[in-house]
């Protein structure tokens, strides 16, 4: 296990991949900063899904509210790119060569999907360093305290923000090499997983409320922003490891009795 861990770490830590990486963090960070400081409002948020108020802003986890808020933009990222990485190699007969090298199928996919989530904590962490750093800049132009990002309970609220979002994005990343074992096909693959997470999920929930509680994306976006008013964070934690689970454990069976041909 920990070879092919290594052996995927190898592959994906590469300068290019590493400057793109923190090239995008730092964009990110940006957008989301600026964007959630001009359009905090004084009151009325009841959910991330509408942005969030100044009070937040000036509480203890003002510091990282706009790396929380922005966040849900990560979870889809990661459902794509897991797609593309796993099901072009299949399609592409890399997956098979490896099996050459070591015939044990679960050891291998699991390693790869174990180092490939190693790099997104990673970029996760830096994001929302990178986040923290831009709120710092920007909290003077909008009259936003600072007094009370550097406390204990600001900390325990980074770490909170940080494990939400990992969690989300982790339940992304599972569901999106569940397709990819499945279709092996990336075109294929990303068609379906596009439809699905994205006009199928949304269009429905806007007449059926229960999706939001129900429908994998929706639930995976209610854990990233740490709860909903449509999803409190309990239920939304349980939900979403309840359909990984399963989706992990659809993943494994796949991928141990399925025959790879390419």
């Amino acid at each position: 296990m920990i070879r092919v861990i290594h052996a995927e770490l190898l592959r994906l830590v590469r300068r290019r991949t590493v400057l793109v990486t923190a090239a995008g963090c730092v964009l990110f960070s940006a957008v989301a900063t600026l964007t959630v400081f001009s359009t905090a409002q004084t009151s009325g948020i009841s959910s991330r899904q509408g942005g969030t108020t100044l009070a937040a802003l000036n509480g203890d986890g003002g510091g990282t509210e706009a790396f929380a808020v922005g966040a849900s933009f990560i979870g889809f990222f990661v459902f794509v790119t897991f797609i593309a990485l796993l099901a072009g190699e299949f399609s592409g007969g890399t997956f098979r060569a490896f099996l050459v090298r070591d015939p044990h199928r679960l050891r291998v996919i699991i390693g790869k999907l174990t180092a490939i989530l190693l790099v997104a904590a990673a970029a996760i962490a830096v994001a929302e360093v990178c986040t923290l750093v831009a709120s710092l800049v920007v909290a003077p132009t909008q009259d936003v305290s600072t007094t009370d990002w550097f406390s204990l309970d600001s900390l325990a609220a980074g770490l909170r923000d940080y494990a939400t979002v990992l969690g989300g994005v982790t339940g992304w990343a599972v569901f999106g090499a569940t397709l990819a074992v499945i279709l092996r096909s990336v075109p294929l693959a990303l068609g379906v997983g596009f439809a699905w997470a994205g006009p199928i999920e949304n269009i429905t929930v806007q007449s059926w409320q229960t999706g939001y509680r129900v429908f994998p994306g929706q639930v995976l976006a209610s854990l990233i922003q740490g709860g909903t008013a449509e999803l409190g964070i309990g239920r939304a934690v349980l939900t979403a490891i309840l359909y990984t689970g399963v989706a992990a454990a659809v993943t494994l069976v796949v991928v141990s009795r399925r025959d790879v041909t390419a």
